[in-house]
């Protein structure tokens, strides 16, 4: 466990954007003062800090600025500097370790961690030249989906391939960079859960069950549509993981399942995740308060589901229905924040799960 760090310590959050202002703004209300690393100016994490830094997350003298001014560091996600930041860091600073970086920044690397765990994943294959496609599409089949060995260059770097003629498409991106090929699903449902590490305890939140659109999540359900034994499958599958992984504070990981009820491990990544604000408003407990608790060796409540949810992103495209909304609307829960984070806030709305798909549908606009 993390040794105790009173109210009034630094929290220095490396990494911008939407959960960095969410982490940000829980620290301030457990008492923390907050300094920010972000890479722009304008980065929405700033509206939460005490203490604005403008730098890159990989940028070694930005991480050690930080280092210098603060007592307790987490970040984000997996796109930083892990070497530097272990270097720069003591153990009490950097409660969470970098051992998970080593995990999620490459895509093949955490395939080889799950399957050392015994995980059921996708079938994949590394892929570097372009004789390795032929090959992996042989193990892989079609539909497979090549995706970047490093994360960072995200979805737009990926391409599907269906058929032998989108293989030839291939060998133009592997001129640039190696990929993994992994199999490809088509509508599968997906399900994350969060995890909270601290010392010898693990504590596993409630499933959520996650929409997705073009990349884009569409919404978040608690609880998660699954039967007993797929939501304890998913709760075996975090407490294995925890164990493995040396951490503290919040991770998640992304599951697929397929319509026979199969179940796959998608991906781990470090800190609470956009799809775990629908913990706070069903349980009374946010990711973000569990992910400081952990990394300031205070106590984890335990965190149970006390109402079922749907929470909805915001999006600049849904400001117009969701002013409409906000008006009529006395129960749903609505959250704004400040420019610049990519969503425009979000709304959790509650009850029966047939109740609440026909009340958002009845928007004309929102859809369940």
């Amino acid at each position: 466990m993390s040794q105790f760090i009173q109210p009034g310590a630094v929290l220095g959050i490396v990494g911008g954007g939407l959960e960095a202002y969410r982490l940000g703004m829980t620290a301030r209300q457990l008492g923390l003062k907050v300094v920010v690393l972000a890479p722009d100016e304008g980065d929405v994490a700033f509206a939460a800090a005490d203490m604005p830094l403008v730098g890159a997350s990989t940028d070694a003298a930005a991480l050690a600025r930080l280092a210098e001014v603060t007592a307790v560091i987490t970040y984000v996600d997996e796109f930083v500097n892990g070497d530097a930041l272990a270097e720069l860091t003591t153990a009490r600073q950097l409660p969470s370790g970098v051992d998970i970086l080593a995990v999620t920044q490459d895509r093949y690397l955490e395939k080889v961690f799950l399957d050392d765990l015994n995980m059921n994943t996708l079938p994949y294959a590394q892929v570097v030249t372009p004789q390795d496609v032929t090959k992996a599409v042989e193990s892989v089949g079609f539909p497979a989906i090549l995706k970047p060995i490093q994360k960072s260059l995200g979805h737009d770097a990926a391409l599907l391939l269906k058929s032998p003629q989108d293989v030839q498409a291939a060998a133009g991106l592997l001129a640039t960079r190696p990929y993994v090929m992994e199999a490809w699903l088509d509508q599968p449902t997906e399900f994350a859960v969060a995890v909270a590490k601290s010392g010898d305890l693990v504590q596993v939140m409630p499933p959520v069950q996650n929409v997705f659109a073009q990349h884009q999540l569409k919404a978040s359900l608690v609880p998660a549509v699954a039967d007993a034994a797929v939501a304890q499958e998913i709760t075996r599958v975090a407490q294995v993981i925890a164990k493995r992984l040396a951490y503290a504070g919040v991770f998640g990981i992304e599951f697929f399942m397929t319509a026979n009820q199969t179940l796959y491990v998608k991906r781990v990544f470090p800190g609470p995740q956009p799809s775990g604000a629908i913990l706070a408003p069903t349980t009374g407990t946010s990711a973000e308060e569990l992910h400081l608790r952990a990394l300031l060796g205070w106590p984890l409540p335990a965190v149970n589901v006390l109402r079922p949810g749907v929470l909805l992103p915001l999006y600049e495209a849904d400001r117009a229905a969701a002013m409409t909304q906000l008006a009529i609307k006395p129960a749903w829960q609505f959250r704004f924040y400040p420019a610049g984070a990519g969503a425009i806030g979000q709304v959790a709305v509650f009850g029966d799960r047939a109740l609440v798909a026909q009340a958002i549908n009845a928007t004309d606009h929102f859809h369940l």
